[in-house]
């Protein structure tokens, strides 16, 4: 089983450039069940396919709130 969910940076911090974008990819895909990350630096999105059963929306959402990125469920 696979869900997506698409998140939208809103905080202070926002990604600025590839680096940020490299940056949440690699994070989220170190989380068991985290299946594919696309994330824009121009439209402030990140989008994640994931596997519900090993990875809640929370602990992505917790991940990236630790990389200093608000996010708002978009999806």
């Amino acid at each position: 089983m696979s869900a997506r969910i698409d998140f939208t940076v809103t905080g202070k911090e926002k990604m600025h450039c590839s680096g940020c974008e490299s940056r949440i990819r690699f994070a989220l895909q170190r989380l068991a069940g985290v299946q594919h990350v696309a994330a824009d630096a121009h439209t402030q999105r990140v989008t994640v396919a994931f596997d519900p059963d090993q990875v809640t929306s929370d602990q992505l959402r917790e991940r990236l709130d630790l990389m200093g990125f608000e996010v708002e469920v978009k999806s």
